[in-house]
């Protein structure tokens, strides 16, 4: 009776469906969303997405990569999370390089997972800008020149802390962008947009140290000149001068109490 039941109806095919139809659940959702990823990852690697290009639309994707619509959303959402992908309503999504935000929350966690300590960062900091100066005093154009003599003389016509504050990073990231290395002035960014609240105590901490924050203007004075002139000397002295206050005044409050 079974042999003649298993003849007479005949073995089913799975059908493959339409994108929208597709089940896919638990680990194999999981596992189906990062075709999208290295679907995107290969095509900019191979040079074949660039900044401004726009992906296939969602169900050409879900054709293409033999995945849900679901999926191919999710892989979408994962991308434009970590800032390689900008979804415009109506639109699309296209490559972008939107990672200013994500490399600023991922540095600022890391900061606290790993206990990394104030002197860590400086030294880091100090790395960039040392490395910064020697590529700056070479290839600095005129329009990163005129932003220094900018951003110089308002520091020294400033009149609160927080002004002085927003022209000190000014001064510090127009030089690392006069280096035109991308990958330094896109790390060195993420830096000090997580740095902020490090920048405001370290300031606080040399001025209450100096009794005058004049000093610590003419280190800038001399980094900017240093750039404008393409004088290498005079940028490091005023690099080496201005990490000199932070070494020397950076647990002045902590030797006060």
């Amino acid at each position: 009776m079974n042999e003649k039941l298993e003849n007479a109806v005949p073995a089913q095919k799975p059908e493959k469906g339409t994108p929208e139809q597709r089940p896919e659940t638990g680990a194999s959702e999981q596992k189906s969303y990062q075709k999208v990823v290295e679907y995107v990852n290969q095509g900019i690697q191979d040079r074949k997405l660039k900044p401004g290009d726009r992906l296939p639309a969602e169900r050409e994707l879900a054709e293409e990569l033999d995945i849900s619509r679901n999926s191919v959303r999710e892989g979408l959402r994962v991308m434009e999370n970590i800032g390689i992908l900008d979804s415009r309503r109506g639109s699309g999504n296209y490559v972008s390089m939107n990672f200013d935000s994500t490399m600023t929350d991922m540095l600022a966690s890391m900061y606290v997972l790993k206990g990394i300590t104030e002197s860590q960062l400086t030294e880091y900091r100090f790395a960039i800008e040392w490395m910064a100066m020697h590529l700056a005093v070479q290839r600095a154009g005129e329009e990163e020149k005129e932003e220094l003599r900018e951003a110089i003389r308002n520091l020294q016509e400033a009149k609160t802390e927080d002004e002085r504050i927003q022209y000190d990073r000014k001064i510090h990231q127009t030089m690392v962008d006069a280096t035109h290395n991308e990958f330094m002035i896109t790390s060195y960014r993420a830096l000090t947009n997580f740095m902020d609240s490090y920048i405001r105590s370290m300031r606080r901490r040399i001025i209450k140290g100096m009794q005058s924050n004049h000093q610590l203007e003419e280190t800038h004075r001399l980094l900017v000149e240093g750039v404008i002139s393409s004088d290498l000397e005079m940028g490091l002295k005023g690099i080496r001068g201005h990490f000199d206050y932070i070494d020397q005044f950076k647990n002045i409050e902590e030797m006060r109490k």
